[in-house]
């Protein structure tokens, strides 16, 4: 089908956030979540091992036969497009829209994959085709959509699609709780660094979406680096209150700095111990 790439950091703290609940959703099992009535519409769906989020960039690369046709049709217009894999009659074509929904690798007992009923809806940015066929895109997260049911599941999913309320996210307090999480994350991309020895610009070490976006779009933007742990990606998408959403990931990162500074202070230990021995024998 596809896949996706972000760099993404160990994260030490045990919890997973809400676990998968199974519900009948046509051929697949999905995650079930309550909001409001929002914008109804029809959706491409793609499925995929991958939690898309507001805000976060997402790049694949689409090879499956069946894929090609989607992204050559919601591409259309666009310069490099194989036309002959354009569905010109699609209600689609041009859109350069789509939705992703998580889908959770194990199989239940019945053989069904346990896909995800909230999504979000991408948007491409970029794409490259391939001689052989391939594109390589970049999508970027827009607004959140629950699934309210299955159009057609083959050869693409089409999907009913009911899109989510977000909170207004205004105020000193939540903006003093965004700078909070976003002085974290900086702790923790820099430990991560110095831990791993890794080569970092600024820009990497300061990324401008912490002093770019606001508190709500923050807040998933920086769930986009938990992707180690995509149920618990998957329950901060689905988390309707930007405070409790930031308040779980400054729960995390904290853990997450406390564990990246003592790992830090402990290898700077261990190098440091071995030439003091040194020193000690050549003593006697």
């Amino acid at each position: 089908m596809a896949f996706a790439s972000k760099t993404t950091f160990s994260c030490p703290w045990p919890g997973t956030g809400r676990a998968p609940l199974p519900a009948r959703l046509s051929r697949y099992r999905r995650l079930q979540c309550v909001a409001k009535a929002g914008t109804i519409k029809q959706l491409p769906i793609f499925p995929l091992n991958v939690v898309a989020l507001p805000c976060a960039t997402v790049p694949l690369m689409i090879f499956e036969a069946r894929y090609r046709v989607l992204f050559n049709t919601i591409l259309a217009g666009e310069s490099g497009v194989e036309d002959g894999l354009v569905q010109s009659d699609s209600p689609f074509c041009g859109s350069r829209r789509f939705g992703m929904c998580y889908v959770d690798g194990r199989a239940d007992p019945s053989g069904a994959s346990r896909m995800a009923s909230v999504g979000t809806t991408l948007e491409i940015v970029d794409f490259a085709h391939v001689q052989d066929g391939r594109i390589f895109v970049t999508s970027k997260g827009r607004e959140r959509f629950r699934i309210l049911s299955i159009v057609k599941d083959r050869p693409i999913m089409i999907a009913e699609v009911e899109e989510l309320p977000e909170d207004e996210a205004e105020g000193e307090e939540v903006a003093s709780l965004a700078e909070e999480v976003a002085d974290l994350l900086r702790s923790t991309i820099r430990l991560n660094v110095k831990l791993n020895n890794l080569e970092a610009s600024e820009d990497q070490l300061e990324p401008e979406e912490l002093a770019g976006l606001g508190p709500r779009d923050m807040s998933y933007w920086i769930a986009s680096f938990f992707g180690d742990i995509k149920v618990l990606q998957q329950s901060l998408l689905e988390e309707n209150s930007t405070v409790k959403r930031l308040n779980r990931e400054k729960e995390i990162l904290s853990d997450t700095v406390r564990y990246y500074s003592a790992t830090v202070a402990l290898k700077s230990l261990s190098v440091s111990s071995p030439a003091s021995g040194d020193d000690k024998a050549k003593d006697s």
